[in-house]
């Protein structure tokens, strides 16, 4: 059996942009707290952190475009030298398309994950429908195959 809203398994209105929003500023304030500690190791620690549990909570999408918004900031704010675009190394640019590959292919994993775990739910109400449907028909068939008998 086909089911097309299987991918709607995600609430579609603003609020998983939000919270995604809110989840990375929360990931960039603990990452700007600890830098003095860290200095420039793991840089997108905490972003991915966020773009993980928003991809398991709300989809792919705002998953994905809190991840386009992370890697920027990441290299900005967190890659010596700090607040430039320029000077950081090759390595720093291959971690980040690590990053990005790695975040991306969980969201896109979490993202069927759900969608076959939806479609399973909506064909078990159908199943369930179906029998109900069932069942009442067989009742009128018997109650319609027993009613001259009972007079």
């Amino acid at each position: 059996m086909e089911i097309k809203n299987a991918k709607r398994w995600a609430p579609a209105a603003p609020e998983p942009y939000y919270m995604a929003l809110l989840g990375y500023s929360l990931a960039f304030a603990v990452r700007y707290t600890l830098t003095p500690l860290v200095e420039d190791h793991l840089p997108m620690l905490f972003f991915s952190i966020n773009c993980v549990v928003i991809a398991f909570l709300y989809g792919f999408w705002p998953s994905f475009l809190i991840l386009l918004l992370s890697v920027p900031t990441a290299l900005f704010f967190f890659v010596k030298p700090f607040s430039t675009f320029s000077g950081f190394a090759e390595t720093d640019l291959f971690l980040m398309i690590l990053y990005f590959t790695l975040i991306s292919l969980t969201a896109f994993m979490f993202e069927l994950l759900h969608r076959s775990q939806y479609k399973s739910e909506l064909l078990a109400r159908v199943s369930e429908s179906r029998y109900r449907l069932l069942v009442e028909a067989d009742e009128d068939r018997r109650i319609i195959l027993a009613g001259p008998q009972a007079d």
